[in-house]
C-alpha cells in the first residue's frame, strides 16, 4: 500500500509538472511563431525598397538638375580649354649681356608655364626666378632662396633651354624677379620684376 502510495505521488507530480511546463512550451511556441513572422516582415519592407531605387525619376529629376549645372560648367569648360591653349603658357625668355626680356611678367599661381631660354650673348648665364638681392641680401643668399634655377652649363653661348614650372602659393604677393645670378651680370641689369598673383 504504501508503495502505491508513492507512485500516486509521482504521478500526481508529473502531471503537476506537465501542467505547469505546458504553458511554458506554449509561450515558447508563440515566440517562435512572432520571430517567424517578424522575420519574414523585412521581405516585404525590402521589396518596396525596390522599387524606391527604381524611382529613378527622382535620380533623373536630379540628373536634370546637374544637368542644368553642367550648362552653366560648360562655359567655364571652354574656358578651362583657352586657358590650355593659353596653357601653351609659353613664355619666352631671351638672355643677352646685360639685359634680360621676357615675353610675359605677370602670373598665377597654380598655373603650370612653359619657359623657353635662350642666351644670345657673347657669355654664359645663367636664369633663375628669386627674390631681389636687395631683399635676399647677397647673390648666394638671392640663389638658395630662388623658386627655379637654370644653371648656366644649360644655358652656354647660343644654347636655348625648355622648363616646366608652377608657381605655389607661396610665391603670391612676394617681391620676385627674373634674374641671371652671376656676379657683374645682375649689377649690369640682368633682371626683370614679375608678379605673381592668386
Amino acid at each position: 500500500m504504501h508503495l502505491k502510495g508513492i507512485l500516486n505521488r509521482i504521478i500526481i507530480s508529473g502531471e503537476e509538472k506537465m501542467k505547469r511546463i505546458a504553458p511554458f512550451f506554449i509561450v515558447l511556441s508563440v515566440m517562435f511563431f512572432v520571430a517567424a513572422c517578424t522575420s519574414a516582415t523585412p521581405a516585404p519592407t525590402q521589396v518596396p525598397t525596390q522599387p524606391a531605387a527604381t524611382e529613378v525619376p527622382t535620380q533623373s529629376s536630379v540628373t536634370e538638375v546637374p544637368t542644368e549645372s553642367v550648362a552653366t560648367e560648360a562655359p567655364t569648360q571652354s574656358g578651362a580649354t583657352e586657358a590650355p591653349a593659353a596653357s601653351g603658357n609659353e613664355v619666352d625668355i631671351t638672355l643677352a649681356d646685360n639685359t634680360i626680356d621676357a615675353s610675359m611678367t605677370s602670373f598665377q599661381v597654380g598655373v603650370p608655364y612653359t619657359f623657353v631660354i635662350t642666351n644670345e650673348g657673347q657669355h654664359a648665364h645663367n636664369f633663375n626666378i628669386n627674390p631681389p638681392v636687395s631683399v635676399a641680401g647677397s647673390l648666394e643668399q638671392a640663389l638658395d632662396s630662388a623658386l627655379l634655377v637654370v644653371p648656366q652649363e644649360q644655358l652656354g653661348v647660343g644654347q636655348s633651354t625648355t622648363v616646366e614650372f608652377t608657381f605655389p602659393d607661396t610665391a603670391t604677393g612676394q617681391l620676385l624677379e627674373f634674374s641671371c645670378l652671376i656676379r657683374r651680370h645682375y649689377e649690369d641689369g640682368m633682371k626683370v620684376d614679375i608678379t605673381v598673383t592668386q
